[in-house]
This record gives structure tokens, sequence and C-alpha cells, in this order.
């Protein structure tokens, strides 16, 4: 089984572009998905993310992502910190996840991480591939998706890899500021060229 990791930044299209993969048959890992479950059941996470930010965990010993959210996106150092906590964790659900797709005969499996290099995921992967929007286009999908701000999501926007840092890093790019046909025929190239 080939894996390709897609990355890119919030707002990018990631999710639409993992959506047009599963359509042509790949399995998809959503890294964010398997941050939320760990998030809900692997304690030691928990813990050791509360000793280093403190009150972020609600009354019911569940994490809080919008008061964590605040503190990492507005401190580069804060979110270099929560990645380092998180992601030999995220690391080791993926490697799972991998495993069993390969058994269920997968002949490609997507693995949408928005830090993928910060978290060294793409060593996992044989392919990588960002997905880019400009910053408009993200600002107004953050902000709809996710009911904040539009300095919360230009906030996110800045504490997050320029399109440089992924031209510089991936195999493949698709440009997601048209519509769906436009995305799903980028998506359809990379694919028969990962599978031929």
């Amino acid at each position: 089984m080939k894996i390709l990791g897609l990355t890119g930044g919030s707002g990018t299209g990631k999710s639409a572009a993992s959506t047009a993969f599963a359509s042509l048959g790949c399995a998809v890992i959503d890294a964010d998905a398997s941050y939320r479950a760990l998030c809900d059941t692997c304690t030691p996470m928990l813990e050791e993310i509360q000793s280093v930010f403190f009150d972020v965990l609600s009354s019911d010993g569940k994490l809080d992502r919008k008061k964590l959210g605040a503190i990492v996106f507005a401190d580069p150092d804060k979110l270099l910190q929560l990645n380092a906590i998180t992601h030999p964790y995220i690391r080791q659900a993926a490697r799972e996840a991998f495993a069993a797709y390969e058994q269920e005969g997968y002949a490609l499996c997507i693995y949408d991480a928005p830090v993928l290099f910060e978290g060294g995921m793409e060593t996992l992967c044989d392919k990588t591939c960002a997905v880019l929007a400009n910053r408009e286009t993200r600002i107004a999908r953050i902000m709809g998706r996710d009911s904040i701000t539009r300095e919360y999501a230009a906030l996110r926007i800045d504490a997050q890899p320029d399109d440089a840092f992924y031209r510089a890093r991936c195999n493949y790019f698709i440009q997601n500021d048209a519509d769906l046909d436009t995305l799903y025929a980028q998506v359809r190239r990379i694919y028969d060229d990962i599978l031929r």
C-alpha cells in the first residue's frame, strides 16, 4: 500500500481533497479526527497537555480546544510545545490505522495531516501533497467552518507555514481556489501518477 501525506494550512480544503481521494477508493485517515479521538480517550496525553498549559481541561476532564487554541495560535513556541506532546500519540495511532488499511487491501491511503512535516509524519509516507489556497479564501472558510472572528482566523493562518514551506517539501500540489470539478481533476491526476 502507498501512503500519500496530504497537508496544508487551515482553510485550504484538505478535507475536500480527502473526500475526492476517497471517491476514487482510497482509504483516508484524518489526523485531526485522530487527535480529537485521542483528546477524548487518551488520559496520558491529556495529563501532559494539562501539566504544560494549565486550566485547559473542562470540569468533566475534556480538553477545551478553543481555550488551548487561543494559547497556541497566539504563540509559536506554545504551538511547538503542544505538538511535541501530541505528535508521538498521533504517530502511533497513524501506524495502527495504516496497518489495518493495508490488511484490508487498499492500494492508496491518504494521511490528511495539517502538521505533516512539523511532526515528522512525512517519514511514514511514500509521497506528500500540499493543498494550497489564497489567504482571503482561507479566512472565509475558517470563519464559516469554526464560527470565529476574522482576526482569530487570521491568527491561525499566521501561526502556520506559508506556501513556500510546502512548495519546498511536497511532491504534489493542489491549488484549491476554484470549484469542486477543478479540485477533483487535480486529485485524479495525482492518484493516477502515484498508482501507475
